[in-house]
């Protein structure tokens, strides 16, 4: 199948770490849609919805750490997007395991491109000469990923 979406240089935020973590985004939505269109189980669609979500508030968590190390003034209103995406994207993903939703139709694949590539050209461009000199400790990357099982967010695993 074709790609939903492919990797472009422009999509670059010019810091490897949120490069990569952009990189395996657009993986796991194009695992997701690969899943979806190609006819595969709940189960298995079920299993890369929650790997997509729970990497990307992981994701979230870097790309705020940068920000907050390298001063970027409008954190907060990113801090905002990024509840909302995550919010908005744990409800699409609840509708489907409830079955208020027998698949994963175009509209949310879609949405899920739209997202990341407007998110990535728009917003995550403005934070670029802020974050572009900053780096994360060990520690600082370990406490993205949210190890100790202090979910204070709703990424509880969907199925």
């Amino acid at each position: 199948m074709m790609a939903l979406i492919t990797w472009k240089d422009s999509y670059s935020v010019g810091v490897e770490l949120i490069d990569n973590d952009h990189k395996l985004l657009v993986s796991l939505i194009n695992q997701l849609a690969d899943a979806t269109e190609g006819g595969q189980g709940r189960d298995v669609v079920g299993s890369v919805l929650n790997v997509l979500i729970e990497y990307t508030v992981g994701h979230f968590s870097r790309e705020e750490m940068l920000m907050e190390k390298g001063g970027y003034p409008d954190l907060v209103a990113h801090r905002k997007h990024h509840h909302a995406l995550t919010e908005k994207v744990v409800a699409m993903a609840a509708q489907y395991r409830d079955g208020q939703a027998d698949s994963l139709d175009r509209d949310i694949l879609d949405f899920l491109k739209t997202w990341l590539t407007g998110h990535i050209l728009g917003v995550d461009m403005e934070y670029r000469p802020y974050v572009k000199d900053v780096s994360l400790t060990p520690d600082e990357l370990l406490a993205s990923l949210n190890l100790d099982g202090d979910d204070n967010d709703d990424t509880t695993p969907l199925f």
